[in-house]
């Protein structure tokens, strides 16, 4: 899967959640926007929300990932930072089947 085409599942997924959010709780949607932690609008709950989305939108395409694991919550810097951190992190993952 291109990241072009993570990107834009990501950047789906976030517009879907700013559907149910406060004009005030926006998340910015753009491709170096936050996802989770100092600048974002996210809180873990969200996050959690979020990612079950974006694993949703996979598993449409095939691709049946779990992108929240102990690997991932694990790291010294999160791979949830930033959407170009995210898009990284979804890559890997269904890279490696896992």
């Amino acid at each position: 899967m291109e990241l072009a085409e993570i990107r834009n599942i990501v950047l789906d997924a976030m517009r879907s959640t700013n559907l149910a959010r406060e004009p005030a709780d926006q998340l910015e949607v753009s491709a170096l926007a936050p996802v989770f932690g100092p600048g974002s609008r996210l809180d873990s709950i969200g996050l959690v929300a979020l990612l079950i989305d974006i694993e949703e939108a996979l598993a449409s395409r095939g691709m049946n990932v779990t992108l929240s694991d102990a690997r991932a919550v694990s790291r010294s810097r999160s791979p949830f930072r930033d959407v170009p951190s995210l898009v990284q992190h979804i890559s890997d993952v269904v890279s490696s089947g896992v």
